[in-house]
C-alpha cells in the first residue's frame, strides 16, 4: 500500500510542470514588428524612399561656355614680387546678374610635370533682377607659385572648362 501511494504521488508530481520559461509564457515574437512603416522596395520610378519626388540638384556651375584661356608665370623683378601663376579667360553665363571669380586657393598635383588646378566660383543674382541676355565675364587671378607647372586645369563645379598646356614664363 505504501508503494502504491508513493507511486501515485510520483505520478502526480510528474504531471505538474515546475519548469519556468525565462522568456515568458509565449514564444519569442519573430520577426519583431517594424519600427517604421513598410514601403515597397525598390521605390517607384522617380521617387526616393520615403515617397519624396525626385528633385534634380541645381547645376553648380552656371557657366554656359568659355574661351580665350591663357596661363603664364610672372617672374618679372620688382619689390615684393615672387613668381606667380597668372590665369585669365572669358566665360559666358546664360543670364545677367551673375558674378564670376576665381577661388583664391590653388591645388597642385605633384608629379612631373606638376599640374595646377584652379576653380571658378559663380554667385547667383540673388533678389536683384537679372537680364535675359547672355553675358560675357572676363576673369583673371594670380597665385604665388613655388615650382614650375606643366599644365593648368580650370574647373567650375563638376565641369572642366579648360586645360592649358602652353604656359610661358615672363622674365
Amino acid at each position: 500500500m505504501k508503494r502504491l501511494v508513493a507511486a501515485a504521488a510520483l505520478l502526480v508530481l510528474a504531471s505538474c510542470n515546475t519548469y519556468q520559461d525565462p522568456y515568458g509564457p509565449e514564444p519569442y515574437p519573430y520577426p519583431a514588428p517594424a519600427p517604421y512603416p513598410q514601403e515597397p522596395y525598390p521605390p517607384a520610378p522617380g521617387q526616393y524612399p520615403g515617397g519624396a519626388p525626385y528633385q534634380p540638384a541645381p547645376p553648380e556651375c552656371m557657366i554656359t561656355s568659355s574661351r580665350d584661356w591663357t596661363a603664364w608665370i610672372n617672374r618679372m623683378p620688382g619689390p615684393n614680387n615672387g613668381p606667380a601663376l597668372v590665369v585669365s579667360g572669358k566665360v559666358v553665363t546664360a543670364t545677367g546678374g551673375y558674378q564670376v571669380a576665381f577661388d583664391r586657393y590653388m591645388q597642385i598635383r605633384k608629379g612631373y610635370p606638376a599640374q595646377a588646378f584652379v576653380t571658378l566660383n559663380v554667385a547667383g543674382p540673388g533678389d536683384s533682377p537679372a537680364s535675359q541676355a547672355q553675358v560675357t565675364h572676363e576673369v583673371r587671378w594670380e597665385w604665388p607659385l613655388n615650382q614650375p607647372v606643366g599644365s593648368v586645369i580650370v574647373r567650375c563645379g563638376d565641369k572642366t572648362l579648360a586645360e592649358i598646356t602652353r604656359i610661358q614664363t615672363a622674365f
